[in-house]
């Protein structure tokens, strides 16, 4: 972030990025300045481009910044320590929250998923499908998102282990960290771990599965 005179110094964790420091203009509201976070940190995988989907809050309290204010009126200081959190969305009936932060990364748009519930479909929405709001990763406006299966696949967890399992016969491989990739059989389960990529084959998508806490510091 840019150095100029009239900017407030912070200091920012930004999940295994801690103490950042940042120098924001007073007048900047809170969601401009988790946009620019968003940005200047994209090399992290998980992190999404959505500024609705975080929030700052101050280290000391816990408590979230006005994102009504200008950073001027919220009385920080650069001894205020902020902390980038994610918002999380509510569950739909019949799923839980994962055990641990899981993500799915789209290759190509550099696109990241926060998976908020298992099980998470991975497909399209539509009327009159079974569990529309399990939709998890919905890939309809994506460039070939018309090529993938309204319910393509799930991931679900069983005693803090992952899972994906092809939901239609629309082709899904999981290709693991050796480069090794299997065409996933219709309803049947596969172990699913961090780093490996589930391929959409007839759309050419590439989504790698990511667990927060295994990703390097």
């Amino acid at each position: 972030m840019r150095a100029n005179q009239s900017q407030l110094e912070l200091h920012i964790d930004v999940f295994t990025q801690k103490n950042q420091r940042a120098l924001a203009l007073p007048d900047l509201h809170p969601p401009e300045l988790v946009a620019a976070i968003l940005q200047e940190f994209r090399e992290l995988e998980y992190l999404g481009d959505a500024p609705e989907g975080y929030q700052l809050v101050r280290a000391s309290d816990q408590t979230p910044l006005d994102d009504t204010r200008p950073l001027s009126k919220q009385h920080l200081t650069a001894q205020t320590r902020l902390i980038l959190q994610e918002l999380e969305e509510p569950l739909p009936t019949g799923t839980q929250r994962p055990t641990r932060p899981i993500y799915l990364r789209e290759q190509l748009a550099s696109k990241s998923y926060k998976l908020h519930w298992v099980p998470a479909i991975i497909g399209r929405l539509g009327q009159n499908q079974a569990h529309n709001d399990w939709v998890a990763v919905n890939l309809s406006s994506h460039r070939t998102g018309l090529r993938v299966s309204r319910r393509q696949a799930q991931i679900t967890e069983t005693s803090g282990n992952y899972f994906i399992e092809s939901l239609s016969s629309n082709p899904t491989a999981l290709e693991d960290s050796t480069g090794t990739r299997i065409v996933l059989e219709p309803h049947v389960r596969y172990p699913l771990r961090h780093g490996d990529v589930i391929h959409l084959e007839r759309s050419e998508i590439a989504l790698k599965f990511i667990i927060r806490d295994e990703e390097k510091a």
